[in-house]
């Protein structure tokens, strides 16, 4: 028996990965949750000029497809890398388990992101970088062209029918109007595939191949759903042998018990002259005390077949679970907050 001491084995429970969010925006907005209007030209063409040429943002906008205009907004805003320990003082999130990714303050002009370097997760870097630059693009449309936008914007999200997508945007029906549209804005334009023509259209200002961010933002997803899919499904496979293994185990002691007794009994008859009645008898009794042996060991060898497929579940659950703890600490989460639920001795 591999590693299984009976009854008492704990349950191994799975560490699911934090909700992520790439959305926040920092600070109350102004003039009715519109955000900052007329930031100057001049004064983005400045930022730009002086700018430090990054290459990991460079990356960024190649990655997802941004335009040179999309660009221009990326670097006006002051696009900042943190480590998790100083996103989150530039990001701060109140809420446990969810990892936020990246922010825009309206009250500065300014993008922070959390540079992930787990590679299972770069694809969300270019996808978080559009995101808060669209943030950035939309204080500085006018009212005029906000409020055509808004309309577009709508028409398109009530065309979505992607579960995953649809759950993404859920959160966002507490926000007011403006709130709400603005989120929506980053969030179509990163994350949607089909928008209306007129949004399309417009946002081809700030994209060159839109669609090469929407596929970044849908294969981190699959990939994340992959891993939370699989944690569930063998967490849930690991309770259903557990059962089976208690239940084979209980028998097998049972019946392990009786048999001995059994066989201590015709032991102790044998050493009696003239117990049986014939040799026969004798024969008879012993060879169905060697048929039960026989019966017992094939439950034996079912059992131990039992445990060892108990035993490489558990180790397959700790592989994935070592997977969700890396990528919750790549997003700044402490895994040991993602445990469904507690773990039992």
């Amino acid at each position: 028996m591999k590693r299984y001491l009976a009854p008492g084995f704990g349950r191994r429970v799975g560490i699911v990965i934090a909700v992520i969010s790439i959305v926040t925006q920092v600070g109350v907005l102004a003039l009715g949750g519109w955000g900052i209007l007329n930031v100057s030209m001049v004064r983005d063409w400045l930022t730009v000029g002086k700018a430090a040429e990054n290459t990991r943002i460079e990356e960024y906008v190649a990655r997802a497809g941004l335009s040179s205009a999309g660009r221009f907004y990326l670097l006006a805003a002051h696009p900042t890398l943190h480590s998790p320990e100083t996103f989150d003082e530039s990001c701060p999130n109140p809420e446990a388990g969810i990892a936020v990714l990246g922010c825009y303050s309206v009250e500065d002009d300014t993008i922070h992101l959390l540079d992930i370097t787990d590679d299972v997760l770069t694809t969300l870097a270019p996808v978080v970088a559009a995101h808060e630059a669209l943030h950035a693009i939309w204080t500085r449309l006018d009212s005029l062209e906000r409020t055509t936008i808004s309309a577009e914007i709508e028409q398109s999200f009530t065309s979505i029918s992607d579960p995953n997508l649809l759950g993404r945007l859920a959160p966002y029906g507490s926000l007011t109007s403006s709130q709400r549209v603005a989120e929506l804005f980053a969030i179509l334009g990163t994350e949607s595939a089909t928008v209306t023509p007129a949004l399309e259209d417009f946002y081809a200002r700030y994209f060159d191949n839109r669609q090469a961010c929407v596929k970044l933002a849908a294969s981190s997803a699959n990939t994340i759903a992959e891993i939370s899919s699989s944690i569930e499904s063998v967490g849930g496979q690991i309770l259903a042998v557990e059962l089976t293994v208690k239940d084979a185990v209980a028998t097998y002691t049972g019946d392990k018990r009786v048999l001995q007794q059994d066989i201590d009994s015709f032991n102790a008859h044998a050493n009696v002259p003239g117990y049986f009645p014939s040799s026969s008898d004798f024969t008879r009794e012993r060879n169905s005390l060697r048929l039960r042996q026989a019966e017992l060991e094939k439950s034996r060898v079912s059992l131990n077949k039992l445990i060892a497929r108990y035993n490489a579940l558990v180790e397959k659950l700790a592989v994935l679970n070592a997977r969700a703890t890396r990528l919750n600490t790549a997003l700044g989460i402490d895994a040991s907050t993602m445990l469904p639920v507690p773990a039992e001795p």
